[in-house]
């Protein structure tokens, strides 16, 4: 299924005939809209972005924020809300998977050819991937972006789209083990506490990317991860390999120079548009990001 539009479930016709396929079948959204919002429902397994601004997911009673610098994955079953509102259109893009079809890959890559040759039929455990905001990166983010390039230019072909979400799935199978990896650094012993800790650090993820416009001290990051400020720096640079305050100035910091590149905004309304206190510290965290400052980054984006 391929929806060019956000799904107009208040219409009883479309309501229907989507009904009818939702949840059983791979979706594929990609939509331009200034509106869109839904309430909770529990859905398949799926990956959201979001280009050209904000679209925000209520889950476990927290908001986690997609934009132009970050993708999130919610797994199956899970239970929640979203909501889209702007002044200008946002391109509102989601991948849904159908049921099995992540637990088929898993199959595949954990068990031995001689067994799948006996049982390839038999459903497979499943992965819980990690449920929080993460930065576009070199795994995920370019095949999400071939596929929306697809989907905006008209393809309709389903088997196409199948294939292409095997490829997806493949590549966040990697970044399961990846985030495993990565959690294995945490200076914990019990496996199922360095679960909870990588998921309370990704909490704290969240909040970064939902509220980083606004004054956020470290106190707050680490309340949102339920974890002590100290306890929060010590894991964070563990796993992360860079500290929280750092994390959030990276942030900001992508968000000015596409801001530069893209408006005509004084410097110093970027500066506190995403959070910074002046222009003296964006041209800092620039310099230290980019090594340009803020006029360089304007200039060259207007001579491109």
């Amino acid at each position: 299924m391929i929806l060019r539009q956000m799904p107009a479930i208040h219409h009883p016709g479309f309501r229907r005939w989507f009904y009818q396929r939702w949840g059983r079948e791979n979706c594929v959204i990609a939509a331009r809209t200034r509106h869109a919002e839904y309430p909770p429902f529990r859905q398949t397994l799926s990956v959201k972005a979001a280009w050209g601004g904000h679209e925000d997911y209520f889950v476990d009673g927290r908001r986690v924020s997609v934009h132009d610098d970050t993708f999130l994955i919610l797994n199956e079953q899970r239970t929640y809300a979203s909501c889209l509102r702007s002044v200008t259109p946002v391109t509102s893009f989601a991948v849904f998977f159908r049921p099995g079809m992540a637990a088929e890959v898993e199959r595949c890559h954990a068990l031995a050819p001689e067994v799948l040759l006996e049982h390839w039929h038999e459903p497979g455990p499943g992965v819980e991937f990690a449920e929080h905001s993460r930065r576009h990166d070199r795994l995920i983010t370019p095949v999400l972006r071939f596929i929306r390039h697809h989907a905006e230019a008209g393809l309709t072909d389903e088997s196409w789209y199948e294939e292409q979400l095997y490829f997806l799935l493949q590549r966040m199978q990697a970044l399961h083990r990846r985030d495993l990896a990565a959690a294995a650094l945490l200076p914990v012993r019990r496996a199922a506490t360095r679960r909870e800790l990588s998921r309370r650090l990704g909490l704290c993820i969240d909040f970064m990317h939902a509220h980083y416009a606004r004054p956020v001290r470290l106190a707050d990051i680490a309340a949102a991860g339920h974890l002590s400020p100290y306890y929060c720096l010590r894991l964070f640079q563990a796993l992360h390999r860079t500290t929280p305050t750092r994390y959030l100035a990276g942030i900001r910091a992508r968000t000015a120079v596409r801001l530069l590149a893209e408006s005509t905004l004084p410097v110093e309304a970027i500066a506190a548009r995403v959070g910074f206190d002046g222009r003296a510290t964006l041209y800092r965290h620039l310099k230290r990001l980019r090594g340009r400052s803020p006029r360089s980054v304007r200039q060259q984006a207007v001579s491109r």
